[in-house]
Protein backbone atom coordinates (compact mmCIF):
# COMPACT_ATOMS: atom_id res chain seq x y z
CA UNK A 1 0.00 0.00 0.00
CA UNK A 2 2.78 2.42 0.45
CA UNK A 3 3.37 2.68 -3.60
CA UNK A 4 -0.55 3.66 -4.04
CA UNK A 5 -0.38 6.01 -0.95
CA UNK A 6 2.75 7.85 -2.53
CA UNK A 7 1.14 8.25 -5.91
CA UNK A 8 -2.43 9.25 -3.97
CA UNK A 9 -0.67 11.84 -2.58
CA UNK A 10 0.91 13.01 -5.96
CA UNK A 11 -2.89 13.12 -7.24
CA UNK A 12 -3.47 15.63 -4.47
CA UNK A 13 -0.57 17.51 -4.03
CA UNK A 14 2.38 17.72 -6.68
CA UNK A 15 2.26 20.54 -9.09
CA UNK A 16 5.59 20.43 -10.86
CA UNK A 17 3.74 20.53 -14.29
CA UNK A 18 5.27 18.66 -17.28
CA UNK A 19 3.83 20.09 -20.67
CA UNK A 20 0.22 20.87 -19.82
CA UNK A 21 -2.21 23.10 -17.54
CA UNK A 22 -5.52 21.55 -16.16
CA UNK A 23 -8.33 19.98 -18.95
CA UNK A 24 -11.78 18.73 -18.31
CA UNK A 25 -12.17 15.11 -17.45
CA UNK A 26 -15.36 13.27 -18.92
CA UNK A 27 -18.82 14.42 -17.13
CA UNK A 28 -20.58 12.31 -15.83
CA UNK A 29 -17.39 9.62 -14.48
CA UNK A 30 -17.54 6.89 -17.61
CA UNK A 31 -14.71 4.56 -15.36
CA UNK A 32 -15.59 0.73 -14.94
CA UNK A 33 -16.71 0.57 -11.03
CA UNK A 34 -14.65 -2.21 -9.44
CA UNK A 35 -17.21 -2.09 -6.32
CA UNK A 36 -20.30 -0.68 -5.22
CA UNK A 37 -23.69 -0.53 -7.40
CA UNK A 38 -22.41 -1.65 -10.90
CA UNK A 39 -19.39 -3.05 -9.49
CA UNK A 40 -16.85 -5.32 -11.70
CA UNK A 41 -16.22 -7.60 -8.69
CA UNK A 42 -19.47 -6.32 -6.22
CA UNK A 43 -21.40 -9.83 -6.58
CA UNK A 44 -21.86 -11.32 -3.55
CA UNK A 45 -20.47 -14.64 -3.30
CA UNK A 46 -17.50 -13.99 -5.46
CA UNK A 47 -14.45 -16.46 -4.81
CA UNK A 48 -11.52 -14.30 -3.20
CA UNK A 49 -9.30 -15.86 -5.83
CA UNK A 50 -9.61 -14.36 -9.53
CA UNK A 51 -7.26 -16.11 -12.36
CA UNK A 52 -5.54 -14.45 -14.99
CA UNK A 53 -6.75 -15.53 -18.74
CA UNK A 54 -5.12 -12.62 -20.74
CA UNK A 55 -1.80 -12.87 -22.75
CA UNK A 56 0.87 -9.88 -23.01
CA UNK A 57 3.79 -9.43 -25.03
CA UNK A 58 7.34 -10.39 -24.63
CA UNK A 59 10.14 -10.43 -26.69
CA UNK A 60 13.66 -8.42 -26.79
CA UNK A 61 12.69 -5.09 -24.91
CA UNK A 62 13.66 -6.98 -21.80
CA UNK A 63 17.16 -7.21 -22.86
CA UNK A 64 17.67 -3.92 -24.24
CA UNK A 65 18.63 -0.75 -21.22
CA UNK A 66 16.31 2.31 -21.32
CA UNK A 67 18.40 5.04 -20.97
CA UNK A 68 17.62 8.68 -20.42
CA UNK A 69 18.60 11.14 -23.03
CA UNK A 70 18.59 15.04 -23.60
CA UNK A 71 19.28 14.47 -27.07
CA UNK A 72 16.44 15.38 -29.35
CA UNK A 73 18.33 14.79 -32.34
CA UNK A 74 21.58 12.84 -31.98
CA UNK A 75 23.80 12.22 -34.62
CA UNK A 76 25.76 9.43 -34.65
CA UNK A 77 29.40 9.00 -37.04
CA UNK A 78 30.59 6.41 -38.89
CA UNK A 79 33.72 5.83 -41.10
CA UNK A 80 32.18 4.76 -43.87
CA UNK A 81 35.68 4.34 -46.03
CA UNK A 82 39.22 4.97 -46.55
CA UNK A 83 39.68 5.88 -50.25
CA UNK A 84 42.93 6.17 -52.34
CA UNK A 85 43.12 9.04 -54.39
CA UNK A 86 45.29 8.64 -58.01
CA UNK A 87 46.69 5.63 -59.92
CA UNK A 88 49.81 3.62 -58.44
CA UNK A 89 53.61 5.53 -59.71
CA UNK A 90 56.51 3.12 -61.42
CA UNK A 91 59.02 5.92 -60.29
CA UNK A 92 60.38 6.69 -56.37
CA UNK A 93 60.14 10.19 -57.55
CA UNK A 94 57.02 10.78 -58.89
CA UNK A 95 54.15 12.29 -57.31
CA UNK A 96 52.13 9.05 -55.56
CA UNK A 97 48.78 8.65 -54.83
CA UNK A 98 46.91 10.43 -51.80
CA UNK A 99 43.96 9.40 -50.06
CA UNK A 100 41.06 10.61 -48.11
CA UNK A 101 38.24 9.45 -45.30
CA UNK A 102 34.23 9.41 -45.94
CA UNK A 103 32.38 9.21 -43.04
CA UNK A 104 28.50 9.45 -42.67
CA UNK A 105 26.41 10.52 -39.92
CA UNK A 106 22.98 8.71 -38.44
CA UNK A 107 20.54 10.06 -36.40
CA UNK A 108 17.20 8.66 -34.28
CA UNK A 109 13.72 10.04 -33.63
CA UNK A 110 11.72 10.12 -30.20
CA UNK A 111 8.48 8.65 -31.18
CA UNK A 112 5.08 9.66 -28.45
CA UNK A 113 3.08 6.89 -27.07
CA UNK A 114 0.06 8.50 -24.89
CA UNK A 115 -2.97 6.47 -23.16
CA UNK A 116 -5.75 8.13 -20.67
CA UNK A 117 -7.85 6.27 -17.80
CA UNK A 118 -11.49 6.57 -17.77
CA UNK A 119 -12.90 9.77 -15.48
CA UNK A 120 -13.11 8.77 -12.15
CA UNK A 121 -15.08 10.10 -9.71
CA UNK A 122 -12.98 10.39 -6.11
CA UNK A 123 -15.90 10.67 -3.64
CA UNK A 124 -17.39 7.19 -4.55
CA UNK A 125 -13.77 4.71 -5.20
CA UNK A 126 -14.13 3.79 -1.49
CA UNK A 127 -17.70 2.59 -1.79
CA UNK A 128 -19.10 -0.83 -1.59
CA UNK A 129 -22.33 -2.01 -2.51
CA UNK A 130 -23.20 -3.92 0.79
CA UNK A 131 -21.33 -6.09 3.55
CA UNK A 132 -21.44 -9.05 0.85
CA UNK A 133 -19.37 -6.97 -1.53
CA UNK A 134 -15.92 -8.18 -0.54
CA UNK A 135 -12.10 -6.31 -1.77
CA UNK A 136 -10.09 -8.82 -0.61
CA UNK A 137 -9.71 -10.56 -3.82
CA UNK A 138 -6.54 -12.09 -4.98
CA UNK A 139 -4.95 -12.23 -8.48
CA UNK A 140 -3.73 -15.87 -9.58
CA UNK A 141 -1.13 -15.48 -12.72
CA UNK A 142 0.51 -12.46 -13.92
CA UNK A 143 -1.52 -9.06 -15.51
CA UNK A 144 1.79 -7.88 -16.90
CA UNK A 145 4.52 -8.64 -19.58
CA UNK A 146 7.93 -7.95 -19.57
CA UNK A 147 9.59 -5.79 -17.50
CA UNK A 148 11.49 -3.06 -19.32
CA UNK A 149 8.05 -1.90 -21.31
CA UNK A 150 6.08 -0.76 -19.03
CA UNK A 151 6.09 1.55 -15.72
CA UNK A 152 7.98 0.09 -12.89
CA UNK A 153 5.75 2.41 -10.70
CA UNK A 154 2.70 0.21 -11.27
CA UNK A 155 4.25 -3.41 -10.80
CA UNK A 156 4.93 -1.65 -7.44
CA UNK A 157 1.26 -2.42 -7.39
CA UNK A 158 -0.45 -5.13 -5.09
CA UNK A 159 -2.90 -7.38 -7.00
CA UNK A 160 -5.71 -6.63 -3.94
CA UNK A 161 -4.81 -2.92 -5.51
CA UNK A 162 -5.64 -3.71 -8.91
CA UNK A 163 -9.39 -5.05 -7.35
CA UNK A 164 -10.11 -2.21 -4.87
CA UNK A 165 -8.88 0.60 -5.95
CA UNK A 166 -10.27 2.22 -8.45
CA UNK A 167 -6.86 4.85 -9.79
CA UNK A 168 -4.51 1.44 -9.48
CA UNK A 169 -6.32 -0.25 -11.64
CA UNK A 170 -6.95 2.42 -14.05
CA UNK A 171 -3.44 3.25 -13.86
CA UNK A 172 -2.25 -0.36 -14.48
CA UNK A 173 -4.75 -0.40 -17.73
CA UNK A 174 -2.75 2.79 -19.38
CA UNK A 175 0.16 0.76 -18.54
CA UNK A 176 -0.53 -2.60 -20.27
CA UNK A 177 -2.14 -0.99 -22.74
CA UNK A 178 1.62 1.39 -23.43
CA UNK A 179 3.58 -1.83 -22.91
CA UNK A 180 1.47 -3.31 -25.95
CA UNK A 181 2.16 -0.37 -27.66
CA UNK A 182 6.06 -0.07 -27.19
CA UNK A 183 6.22 -4.14 -27.93
CA UNK A 184 5.18 -3.71 -31.64
CA UNK A 185 6.56 -0.34 -32.11
CA UNK A 186 10.35 -1.88 -31.41
CA UNK A 187 9.93 -3.70 -34.62
CA UNK A 188 7.63 -2.42 -36.33
CA UNK A 189 7.29 1.71 -35.35
CA UNK A 190 7.60 4.06 -38.28
CA UNK A 191 7.33 7.80 -38.29
CA UNK A 192 4.45 8.35 -40.27
CA UNK A 193 2.60 6.44 -36.95
CA UNK A 194 3.90 8.84 -34.61
CA UNK A 195 6.41 5.94 -33.68
CA UNK A 196 9.85 5.93 -33.33
CA UNK A 197 11.67 3.76 -36.34
CA UNK A 198 11.45 0.14 -35.07
CA UNK A 199 13.95 -2.38 -35.60
CA UNK A 200 12.58 -3.97 -39.07
CA UNK A 201 13.20 -0.72 -40.33
CA UNK A 202 16.76 0.01 -39.15
CA UNK A 203 17.89 -3.43 -39.72
CA UNK A 204 17.57 -3.13 -43.82
CA UNK A 205 19.40 -1.53 -46.49
CA UNK A 206 19.50 1.82 -48.21
CA UNK A 207 21.49 4.14 -45.10
CA UNK A 208 21.53 7.42 -45.38
CA UNK A 209 23.78 10.50 -44.14
CA UNK A 210 21.24 12.34 -41.66
CA UNK A 211 22.49 15.57 -43.42
CA UNK A 212 23.16 15.34 -46.87
CA UNK A 213 21.01 12.12 -47.97
CA UNK A 214 23.91 10.65 -49.52
CA UNK A 215 24.17 6.59 -49.61
CA UNK A 216 25.95 5.10 -47.12
CA UNK A 217 25.55 1.09 -48.29
CA UNK A 218 28.95 0.41 -46.12
CA UNK A 219 26.67 0.69 -42.84
CA UNK A 220 23.35 -1.63 -44.54
CA UNK A 221 22.15 -4.24 -43.21
CA UNK A 222 22.50 -7.61 -44.51
CA UNK A 223 19.13 -9.42 -46.03
CA UNK A 224 18.06 -12.50 -47.48
CA UNK A 225 14.42 -13.10 -48.94
CA UNK A 226 13.57 -16.21 -48.31
CA UNK A 227 10.73 -15.86 -50.03
CA UNK A 228 7.84 -17.63 -48.71
CA UNK A 229 10.21 -21.07 -48.93
CA UNK A 230 9.21 -23.73 -45.83
CA UNK A 231 11.16 -23.35 -43.06
CA UNK A 232 11.73 -27.12 -43.58
CA UNK A 233 11.97 -27.17 -47.04
CA UNK A 234 13.88 -24.63 -50.00
CA UNK A 235 17.56 -25.10 -51.65
CA UNK A 236 19.36 -23.71 -50.23
CA UNK A 237 17.92 -24.86 -46.47
CA UNK A 238 17.34 -22.49 -43.49
CA UNK A 239 20.35 -23.58 -41.68
CA UNK A 240 22.32 -22.95 -44.55
CA UNK A 241 21.38 -20.08 -44.91
CA UNK A 242 21.49 -18.84 -41.34
CA UNK A 243 25.61 -20.20 -41.22
CA UNK A 244 25.57 -17.83 -44.16
CA UNK A 245 24.43 -15.04 -42.35
CA UNK A 246 26.27 -15.65 -39.69
CA UNK A 247 29.34 -16.23 -41.34
CA UNK A 248 28.69 -12.98 -43.48
CA UNK A 249 27.86 -11.13 -39.91
CA UNK A 250 30.95 -12.75 -38.20
CA UNK A 251 33.21 -12.16 -41.40
CA UNK A 252 32.53 -8.13 -40.76
CA UNK A 253 32.53 -8.09 -36.83
CA UNK A 254 36.20 -9.55 -37.01
CA UNK A 255 37.80 -7.47 -39.89
CA UNK A 256 36.23 -3.89 -38.23
CA UNK A 257 37.68 -4.37 -34.82
CA UNK A 258 34.41 -5.17 -33.42
CA UNK A 259 35.05 -8.71 -31.78
CA UNK A 260 34.05 -10.58 -29.96
CA UNK A 261 30.00 -9.39 -30.35
CA UNK A 262 26.94 -10.12 -28.66
CA UNK A 263 24.65 -11.41 -31.09
CA UNK A 264 20.85 -12.60 -30.32
CA UNK A 265 18.65 -13.48 -32.68
CA UNK A 266 15.09 -13.10 -32.35
CA UNK A 267 12.10 -14.26 -34.17
CA UNK A 268 8.15 -14.63 -33.26
CA UNK A 269 7.57 -17.79 -30.80
CA UNK A 270 5.79 -19.58 -33.87
CA UNK A 271 8.51 -19.62 -36.20
CA UNK A 272 10.73 -20.56 -33.08
CA UNK A 273 8.56 -23.50 -32.49
CA UNK A 274 9.03 -24.90 -35.82
CA UNK A 275 12.63 -23.58 -36.37
CA UNK A 276 13.81 -26.10 -33.63
CA UNK A 277 11.56 -28.68 -34.53
CA UNK A 278 14.07 -29.49 -38.17
CA UNK A 279 17.11 -27.82 -36.53
CA UNK A 280 18.77 -30.73 -35.66
CA UNK A 281 18.75 -32.88 -38.64
CA UNK A 282 18.96 -30.61 -40.92
CA UNK A 283 22.28 -29.31 -39.10
CA UNK A 284 23.73 -32.65 -38.35
CA UNK A 285 23.16 -34.13 -42.45
CA UNK A 286 24.00 -30.13 -44.09
CA UNK A 287 26.76 -31.11 -47.11
CA UNK A 288 27.10 -34.74 -45.61
CA UNK A 289 26.37 -36.52 -48.62
CA UNK A 290 28.88 -38.46 -50.84
CA UNK A 291 29.06 -38.33 -54.74
CA UNK A 292 25.38 -40.02 -55.24
CA UNK A 293 23.71 -37.73 -52.85
CA UNK A 294 23.10 -40.30 -50.10
CA UNK A 295 23.32 -38.79 -47.09
CA UNK A 296 26.96 -40.56 -44.97
CA UNK A 297 25.31 -39.44 -41.81
CA UNK A 298 23.10 -40.94 -39.93
CA UNK A 299 21.29 -39.55 -36.70
CA UNK A 300 20.42 -41.24 -33.68
CA UNK A 301 17.10 -40.62 -33.23
CA UNK A 302 17.65 -40.55 -29.12
CA UNK A 303 20.50 -38.13 -29.86
CA UNK A 304 18.85 -35.56 -32.06
CA UNK A 305 15.72 -35.67 -29.74
CA UNK A 306 17.77 -34.80 -26.62
CA UNK A 307 19.85 -32.20 -28.26
CA UNK A 308 16.73 -30.94 -29.87
CA UNK A 309 15.09 -30.70 -25.92
CA UNK A 310 17.72 -28.55 -24.72
CA UNK A 311 18.29 -26.11 -27.34
CA UNK A 312 14.47 -26.13 -27.68
CA UNK A 313 14.63 -25.24 -23.29
CA UNK A 314 17.71 -23.18 -23.17
CA UNK A 315 16.65 -20.96 -26.09
CA UNK A 316 19.90 -21.30 -28.33
CA UNK A 317 21.15 -22.14 -31.81
CA UNK A 318 24.69 -23.21 -32.66
CA UNK A 319 25.63 -22.29 -35.93
CA UNK A 320 29.50 -22.15 -37.15
CA UNK A 321 30.83 -23.46 -33.82
CA UNK A 322 29.20 -20.39 -31.49
CA UNK A 323 25.90 -20.38 -29.80
CA UNK A 324 23.80 -18.31 -29.75
CA UNK A 325 21.06 -17.06 -27.59
CA UNK A 326 17.25 -17.16 -29.15
CA UNK A 327 14.48 -14.38 -27.82
CA UNK A 328 11.13 -15.10 -29.02
CA UNK A 329 9.32 -11.62 -29.68
CA UNK A 330 5.54 -10.94 -29.88
CA UNK A 331 6.40 -7.70 -31.57
CA UNK A 332 7.34 -8.90 -34.36
CA UNK A 333 5.37 -8.50 -38.20
CA UNK A 334 3.61 -11.68 -38.99
CA UNK A 335 1.71 -12.34 -42.28
CA UNK A 336 -0.71 -14.51 -42.91
CA UNK A 337 -3.55 -15.23 -45.26
CA UNK A 338 -5.79 -12.40 -44.04
CA UNK A 339 -3.10 -9.96 -44.73
CA UNK A 340 -0.91 -11.69 -47.74
CA UNK A 341 -3.47 -13.95 -49.70
CA UNK A 342 -0.98 -14.05 -52.66
CA UNK A 343 1.35 -15.71 -50.94
CA UNK A 344 0.17 -17.14 -47.96
CA UNK A 345 -3.22 -19.58 -47.83
CA UNK A 346 -5.20 -20.23 -44.68
CA UNK A 347 -2.63 -21.51 -41.42
CA UNK A 348 -0.05 -20.55 -43.74
CA UNK A 349 2.51 -18.05 -41.83
CA UNK A 350 5.83 -16.34 -42.62
CA UNK A 351 7.93 -13.48 -40.65
CA UNK A 352 11.23 -13.25 -40.19
CA UNK A 353 14.88 -14.35 -38.38
CA UNK A 354 16.83 -11.17 -36.90
CA UNK A 355 20.69 -10.85 -35.83
CA UNK A 356 20.90 -8.22 -32.89
CA UNK A 357 24.05 -7.03 -32.01
CA UNK A 358 23.57 -6.14 -28.48
CA UNK A 359 27.36 -5.21 -27.73
CA UNK A 360 30.77 -5.00 -29.50
CA UNK A 361 34.43 -5.67 -28.16
CA UNK A 362 33.23 -7.95 -25.23
CA UNK A 363 30.65 -5.57 -24.42
CA UNK A 364 32.63 -2.32 -24.36
CA UNK A 365 30.38 -0.50 -26.41
CA UNK A 366 26.61 -0.84 -26.09
CA UNK A 367 25.42 -1.05 -29.94
CA UNK A 368 21.32 -1.83 -29.42
CA UNK A 369 19.45 0.25 -26.64
CA UNK A 370 16.30 2.28 -25.48
CA UNK A 371 16.27 5.92 -24.70
CA UNK A 372 13.80 7.87 -23.54
CA UNK A 373 12.99 11.63 -22.98
CA UNK A 374 13.89 12.20 -18.97
CA UNK A 375 10.68 14.07 -17.78
CA UNK A 376 12.10 14.77 -14.34
CA UNK A 377 14.79 16.82 -15.93
CA UNK A 378 11.91 19.17 -16.96
CA UNK A 379 11.16 20.10 -13.43
CA UNK A 380 13.06 22.61 -11.90
CA UNK A 381 11.89 24.60 -15.20
CA UNK A 382 8.61 24.19 -14.76
CA UNK A 383 7.64 24.27 -11.01
CA UNK A 384 6.41 27.82 -11.33
CA UNK A 385 3.36 26.83 -13.21
CA UNK A 386 1.34 26.04 -9.81
CA UNK A 387 -2.29 25.08 -11.87
CA UNK A 388 -0.63 22.30 -13.52
CA UNK A 389 -1.04 18.95 -12.26
CA UNK A 390 1.32 16.24 -12.77
CA UNK A 391 3.99 13.81 -12.10
CA UNK A 392 6.94 11.61 -13.23
CA UNK A 393 7.43 8.31 -12.51
CA UNK A 394 10.23 5.49 -13.12
CA UNK A 395 12.91 8.04 -13.19
CA UNK A 396 11.16 10.28 -16.01
CA UNK A 397 10.41 7.31 -18.32
CA UNK A 398 6.09 8.55 -17.87
CA UNK A 399 4.77 10.97 -16.89
CA UNK A 400 1.38 11.49 -15.69
CA UNK A 401 -1.10 14.16 -16.12
CA UNK A 402 -3.82 14.88 -13.84
CA UNK A 403 -6.90 16.08 -15.43
CA UNK A 404 -10.02 17.30 -13.33
CA UNK A 405 -13.77 18.27 -13.47
CA UNK A 406 -14.96 20.26 -10.73
CA UNK A 407 -11.94 18.72 -8.93
CA UNK A 408 -13.16 15.41 -7.74
CA UNK A 409 -14.16 14.19 -10.96
CA UNK A 410 -10.85 12.83 -12.34
CA UNK A 411 -8.71 10.95 -15.26
CA UNK A 412 -5.09 10.41 -15.66
CA UNK A 413 -3.01 10.82 -19.10
CA UNK A 414 0.23 8.57 -19.68
CA UNK A 415 2.57 10.08 -21.62
CA UNK A 416 6.12 8.27 -22.84
CA UNK A 417 8.44 9.52 -25.59
CA UNK A 418 11.39 6.15 -26.56
CA UNK A 419 12.84 4.90 -28.94
CA UNK A 420 15.14 2.58 -30.36
CA UNK A 421 18.56 2.56 -31.98
CA UNK A 422 21.12 0.55 -33.11
CA UNK A 423 24.33 1.99 -34.02
CA UNK A 424 25.85 -0.69 -36.11
CA UNK A 425 23.10 -1.16 -38.94
CA UNK A 426 26.22 -3.21 -40.78
CA UNK A 427 26.40 -5.95 -37.92
CA UNK A 428 22.48 -6.86 -38.22
CA UNK A 429 20.70 -9.14 -40.49
CA UNK A 430 17.46 -10.51 -41.18
CA UNK A 431 16.31 -13.58 -43.23
CA UNK A 432 12.76 -12.54 -44.49
CA UNK A 433 9.56 -13.95 -45.07
CA UNK A 434 10.03 -17.23 -44.15
CA UNK A 435 7.03 -19.49 -43.92
CA UNK A 436 5.45 -22.02 -40.88
CA UNK A 437 2.62 -23.97 -40.87
CA UNK A 438 1.75 -24.17 -36.69
CA UNK A 439 -1.01 -26.88 -35.90
CA UNK A 440 -1.91 -24.54 -32.92
CA UNK A 441 -0.92 -20.92 -33.07
CA UNK A 442 -0.36 -19.29 -29.79
CA UNK A 443 -2.58 -16.42 -28.67
CA UNK A 444 -1.89 -12.97 -29.36
CA UNK A 445 -1.49 -9.96 -26.94
CA UNK A 446 -2.56 -7.38 -29.61
CA UNK A 447 -6.01 -6.38 -29.37
CA UNK A 448 -6.54 -6.56 -33.69
CA UNK A 449 -5.21 -9.89 -34.22
CA UNK A 450 -6.62 -12.93 -35.40
CA UNK A 451 -5.54 -14.89 -32.52
CA UNK A 452 -6.58 -12.53 -29.41
CA UNK A 453 -9.04 -13.56 -27.42
CA UNK A 454 -11.28 -11.65 -24.14
CA UNK A 455 -14.44 -11.94 -23.33
CA UNK A 456 -16.79 -11.11 -20.34
CA UNK A 457 -18.16 -7.53 -19.69
CA UNK A 458 -16.62 -4.03 -18.31
CA UNK A 459 -19.48 -3.02 -16.71
CA UNK A 460 -22.39 -4.44 -14.60
CA UNK A 461 -25.69 -3.39 -14.03
CA UNK A 462 -27.41 -1.63 -10.91
CA UNK A 463 -29.45 -3.54 -8.74
CA UNK A 464 -32.71 -2.40 -9.17
CA UNK A 465 -35.02 -1.35 -5.95
CA UNK A 466 -38.83 -0.22 -5.48
CA UNK A 467 -40.92 2.59 -3.65
CA UNK A 468 -39.03 5.00 -2.17
CA UNK A 469 -35.85 3.95 -2.77
CA UNK A 470 -36.67 4.52 -6.56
Amino acid sequence: MDKMNELLKLLKNQNDAIGGMLKDAAVPPDVTPLHGQGGLWSMAGLSREIVNAKIEPHGLGRYLPLIGSPDETPVFGVVAGVMKDGTRITEPCEDAPTGYVKGGTLTAKFGLTRFDTRTMDLMKIGLRKHRGDFTDLILKGGLLGDANLSPSSIRGMSDQEFFSNVIASEMLIAGINAQRELSQDLWQGTVGTGAFPGLDIQINTGHVDAYTGAVIPAIDSKLYNFNYNPVDGATPDIVEIMHAMEHWLMYNARHMGFDPVQWVIVMRPELWEELIKIWVCKYFTNHCTDSSGSNIVHVNDGTAAELRAQMREAHVLDINGHRYQVIEDTGIYQYDWTNDANNLGEGEYASGIYWVPLTVQGGGFRTTYREYVDYSAAEAMTNMIKAGKSFWSDGGIYSWSIEDEKGWCVKLALRSEQRVVLRTPHLAGKIQKVKYSPIMPVRSPYQDDTYFLDGGVSMRSEDSFNSVWL
